[in-house]
Order: structure tokens, then C-alpha cells, then sequence
């Protein structure tokens, strides 16, 4: 991490040691707190400490922005506030110009952002928005409303900011209370909570939207304010606006303690708009969510010690109202044993089971405890006493099936349906785990690492698949292919001045690089391979260049370099040359084959023998 410092209003910079806390969200928001406690190495500029000093902390800088002094003792205390200078900067500037009508996105940033000091980028696509009277306010008042009609987000890098439909990544990370959780908090807040609402556009266009939890008892109709803005022209647009807000207005916020993941190895640390798993059998909770807050503690070095993040999104919403709904409280109160399944649709095995109940003819003993025996078979019984529970087939010679205090053995075990919240097996080379929607196991060494198994298909990361052919071969080793993959050589020849063909040679006597064959292929593979032969006349050397080019936006993307003093060795049987072409990404890739003599009187010669894909 970056050396802290404070800076004050001349620009002069000091050293800063102190403990911070730091939040950061998804609307690119980032503030850090401190106590600063008056010590000998500070007393330079401690007690003129004020509002508009600059912090600098993790690369970004940060502008004082509620000093608050402390007496502690006979020194003083400072309990300092302060928000990254994007927000200071763009709120202190003012945009007296208005403009009204559609405007791209790209012309309003351009508003907004023409001198200010800071850069944009706009990586997602976004239409065009009619605003009324855009302008005379603050440049960040202006980027919000700008957020807002776009339904954008954003990320700050040093002076750049980055436009984004949704920011942050889609990960594999999951968060499991037996892996890497360490306390969960689940908060509701129905303030606002509403479930009819109405919005009013231009030229008399009027919607209405009710949620399906006013039909709830004890709920019912609960009105939202208005929406009340001409901008909007089409149905479906207000309409989506109302509902979104009426969907919205309950807040679930999930707030997760993952201080110890540091700890534990992870080197990824959680980015704010990162869409993670989180699994908790305790609160009932498995879930794809999205993170929309973290705070961070740091110690006076800079070490992260503590971190928690916030999640809430829709899905959290929509989890939590489907526990309102009638046909989830009746599979509750079935699973509770308040309702009654019809025999007729029982499973097979229950019906069975049940008849055989039934219909049973048993004689029950006193001896060591209670035996009932099958009047029928008398090798069929079933021993109970305080040291468990028996069934055996040899007349009680031995107990196949048993409950005891150690545990439950059984050599058959025959069920319509187990309901459960989550069947964990826990070893030292593997977690794994079943609920009611996967099967996953992880490496414990490297949570990205898992298998996952669903109605959706088998899922398998960072090289977790292993698949192997009637004969021992594998097809896919450790999540690489093993099989060969197409390479097209350029039709006709790629040749550059000064090659030519001769037989089935391509030859030179060039003495700078010369092109003598380009291939093609989809980069589905890590490694190209070449089987060359070459050549040089007697008395001569030369070289051979494998290059490569990045078909697709036409930079030279890497060079690959294999320098050999060419002699007649390799003409007959060639040479392999192996190309790392790096971590496959499916798209277009070229590489050529270049060549160069030593001489310019005497020629060197290659051909190509084969060329495959592998890994």
C-alpha cells in the first residue's frame, strides 16, 4: 500500500500513522475516517490541522471534510472525516449552461466533464434520454441525474471515471459459514415500504402499478408517492419506473464479516459490485448476490484487519417476499406436520412401507429390552433397548441395520424425498456439500477451484474436470484439452519480398526477416506447435522467428523468438518448435513464420512438415 500523508492548504505534505476505516459502494462512493492521537512525530502540523486538508491513502486522495478535536488528558484528539476529491472537485464547480431535449450519454459526460480536471470512459453502450432544463448546477449534481436517466454506475481510477452498466465482476467466489464466514447480520427496513404506487408522464400519460403483497393480509394497499415527471412520453418506461420504485421500497440489507479470509490465504479480495454466492443453512440463505458495500479497517501500517460487505439486490427482495406467498406458507406447513399429503400420491416406497406396517403380525418380547419378531420369518426382528435401535435377518445373530449412540448403519435405505437444508461432508482434500438446488465440492486450498452441479448442467473451474476415454487416455486433463486442434496455413502462400518457392521449399537470402508462412487459427488451445524443416547453403547460417499478431485488432500481441544456427541437420526430420501462445480466450490469432540469412549470396531454405494445437 502507498505511504498515508497529509497535506495542508500551502500544499505541504506530512507523514501519517493512524488507523483508518474506509467505505466504499457502488455508486463509486469512497470515504475514510481516523483518529489522530497528538504525538511527538506530528507535532509539526497537529494542532493546525483543518478543513480542506488533503489525506492521502491507497493511492486516491482524499479531502478533509469534518475535523473533529478531542481532549484527551493534556493532548488533543482529532477524529477526522474525508471523501474522495472526485466528489469535492465536482461538487465546488457549477455549470451555469442548460440544455433541453435528447442527448447520448457521451454529449452530457461531455458537459459535465469539460474541464474539470477529470477524464471519462464510457465502456458500455447506452441510448439516447430527453432531459428537461439540464444544467445550471453543480457538475456532480449533474453526473447523478445523469446516473439516474441511464440507469448507469461508475468506478473511479486515479483522474478517470469509468461508465458502466453495472460494475464489478461475475465471480465464482462463494461465501459459506463453514469455509469463510465468520458472523452474518440481516436487516430489514419497511419505512418506505409500499406496494401501490401511480406515475404521471406528459401529455396525460398516467400508470398504475400494484404489487402481488397487497393481496397479503396485514399488508394490503400501501401507497408511494407519485411519480410526477414529463420526461417520460412512453407507457412502458413509466410504467417500469413505478414498479421498479413500488419492488424496491423494501429493503433487505445482508451485511457479511469476512475478516478472516486474509487470513486464510485469499489473495482476491471483494470488489464493490462483484456478484458473489452466499450459503448459510442457519438464516436459510443460498443465494447469487451482488455486493454494494465494503468496510475496511486498516492498522497504522496499512494492513487490512477487518472487512465486511453489504449485499442487496432483487433477488434478496424476491426471496424474502415469496416466504409471503400462500404456496410457500403451505409446503411450510406440510413440512411442519400442520398438513396432511393424500396416501394416493405418496412415493412407492412410502406406500410400501406403510401397507407393510399395516398389516404386520409381530410378537413382542421383554428380553434384554423389546423384541418384536415376525410371526412368519422368525429371522426377521427388530431389537430395541437402551443401547439403540436394531433390525436383523438372522433371528438377532448380528444387527446389519442399527441406531446407536456411535451412529446409524444401514445397508439399504429407501426414501421418496429427504428434505433437508444442506447434507455437508467436510475432509481435509475436499468441501462438499448438497442443498436443495446443487452439488458442489471445493478445493479448501483454493475456493475458485470447485465443481458445481445443478439443473442448469455440470460446471467445473479452474481445472476441475478430469475426463478419460474407454482406454485410459484423457481427453481433458485437469481442465485442458488434450486433443489436437485445426491450424490453416494462408491460401494462397503468404510470402513476402524477396521469398520465393522452390519445390517444396520456401527459401531467402535476404539478410533481414522475410515471411515464408503464415498460419490462422482460434486460440482455443495454450500451446502451437511447428514441425520445421530447414536448411542453409554450404558455408552459410541463418535464423528462424516464430512471430505472432493478434488477428482481431491487428497489434502485435506478443513475439515469440527461437534463435538457431541453422545447419543440415533438421532439413530431414525438421524440428518442433513450441509456441505458449498464453491463456486461451477463443478468439482469431495469427502467427507467422519468419526466416533470414546470414548471407546475402547464399540462400537458406523451410518447410513445413506439420503444425498442431495442444493443452
Amino acid at each position: 500500500m502507498d505511504t498515508m500523508y497529509i497535506e495542508d492548504l500551502q500544499g505541504e505534505q506530512y507523514p501519517l500513522q493512524a488507523a483508518v476505516d474506509r467505505e466504499r459502494g457502488i455508486n463509486g462512493e469512497k470515504s475514510i475516517s481516523l483518529t489522530l492521537y497528538e504525538e511527538k512525530w506530528n507535532e509539526d502540523y497537529f494542532k493546525n490541522i483543518d478543513t480542506c486538508w488533503k489525506l492521502g491513502f491507497d493511492g486516491d486522495e482524499y479531502e478533509v471534510v469534518i475535523p473533529r478535536a478531542k481532549a484527551r488528558g493534556k493532548k488533543a484528539v482529532w477524529e477526522l472525516k474525508a471523501v474522495h476529491r472526485f466528489f469535492v472537485d465536482m461538487r465546488n464547480s457549477w455549470k451555469y449552461e442548460t440544455h433541453t431535449g435528447s442527448m447520448t450519454i457521451q454529449a452530457r459526460m461531455n458537459f459535465v466533464f469539460n474541464g474539470s480536471g477529470y477524464n471519462f470512459v464510457i465502456v458500455d453502450s447506452f441510448g439516447a434520454k430527453e432531459m428537461e432544463n439540464f444544467g445550471d448546477s453543480s457538475r456532480l449534481d449533474l453526473f447523478q441525474k445523469i446516473l439516474e436517466s441511464y440507469d448507469a454506475e461508475f468506478e473511479i481510477v486515479g483522474n478517470t471515471v469509468y461508465i458502466r452498466t453495472q460494475i464489478g465482476q461475475d465471480t465464482d467466489f462463494v461465501y459459506h459459514r463453514n469455509l469463510n464466514l465468520k458472523d452474518i447480520t440481516i436487516e430489514k427496513d419497511s419505512t418506505d415500504f409500499s406496494t401501490y404506487g401511480e406515475g404521471f408522464g406528459k401529455d396525460g400519460l398516467h400508470v398504475t402499478y400494484t404489487s402481488p403483497l397487497a393481496s397479503i393480509p396485514g399488508i394490503g394497499i400501501r401507497h408511494a408517492p407519485p411519480i410526477r415527471d414529463e420526461r417520460y412520453t412512453v407507457d412502458s418506461s413509466l410504467f417500469n419506473a413505478v414498479k421498479k420504485s413500488i419492488d424496491e421500497s423494501l429493503v433487505v440489507s445482508i451485511t457479511v464479516d469476512v475478516a478472516e479470509l486474509q487470513a486464510q490465504g485469499y489473495q482476491d479480495a471483494p470488489n464493490e459490485g462483484d456478484r458473489i454466492f452466499l450459503m448459510d443453512d442457519r438464516l436459510n440463505l443460498d443465494i447469487e448476490t451482488r455486493i454494494v458495500n465494503i468496510n475496511e479497517s486498516f492498522n497504522s501500517k496499512g494492513e487490512l484487519i477487518s472487512q465486511k460487505v453489504t449485499i442487496s439486490n432483487k433477488s434478496i427482495r424476491e426471496s424474502y417476499q415469496s416466504q409471503l406467498s400462500n404456496t410457500v406458507k403451505q409446503l411450510q406447513d406440510l413440512f411442519a406436520g400442520r398438513g396432511n399429503i393424500p396416501y394416493n400420491v405418496l412415493p412407492e416406497a412410502i406406500r410400501l412401507a406403510t401397507a407393510a406396517l399395516l398389516s404386520a403380525q409381530t410378537e413382542l418380547l421383554f428380553e434384554n429390552g423389546i423384541v418384536a419378531i415376525d410371526k412368519t420369518n422368525a429371522n426377521n426382528l427388530v431389537l430395541l433397548n437402551s443401547a439403540g435401535l436394531g433390525i436383523s435377518r438372522d433371528g438377532g445373530n448380528t444387527f446389519e441395520n442399527a441406531i446407536t449412540a456411535l451412529g446409524i448403519n444401514t445397508n439399504l435405505l429407501t426414501a421418496g424425498a429427504v428434505h433437508t437444508n444442506n447434507v455437508q461432508i467436510i475432509g481435509q482434500d475436499n468441501f462438499f456439500y448438497w442443498d436443495g438446488n446443487e452439488l458442489i465440492a471445493i478445493n479448501p486450498n483454493n475456493t475458485n477451484q470447485f465443481t458445481r452441479l445443478n439443473s442448469s448442467g455440470l460446471y467445473a473451474a479452474r481445472g476441475a474436470l478430469t475426463v478419460e476415454r474407454p482406454d485410459g487416455y484423457k481427453v481433458i486433463n485437469n481442465g485442458q484439452a488434450e486433443f489436437d486442434f485445426s491450424v490453416d496455413e494462408a491460401s494462397p502462400k503468404f510470402l513476402t519480398n524477396g521469398v520465393y518457392e522452390e519445390g517444396r521449399w520456401n527459401k531467402t537470402q535476404n539478410t533481414d526477416k522475410g515471411t515464408a508462412f503464415s498460419f490462422s487459427f482460434r486460440h482455443s488451445a495454450r500451446y502451437l506447435y511447428l514441425n520445421l524443416a530447414f536448411y542453409a547453403d554450404d558455408g552459410n547460417s541463418g535464423y528462424v522467428y516464430i512471430d505472432g499478431a493478434g488477428a482481431l485488432d491487428g497489434n502485435n500481441y506478443h513475439t515469440f523468438f527461437t534463435d538457431h544456427s541453422i545447419g543440415n541437420n533438421y532439413a530431414i526430420f525438421g524440428r518442433d518448435f513450441a509456441v505458449d501462445l498464453g491463456v486461451p480466450t477463443g478468439g482469431m490469432q495469427t502467427v507467422n513464420v519468419n526466416i533470414k540469412s546470414n548471407s546475402s549470396d547464399k540462400a537458406i531454405s523451410v518447410r513445413k512438415i506439420r503444425a498442431w494445437m495442444q493443452g
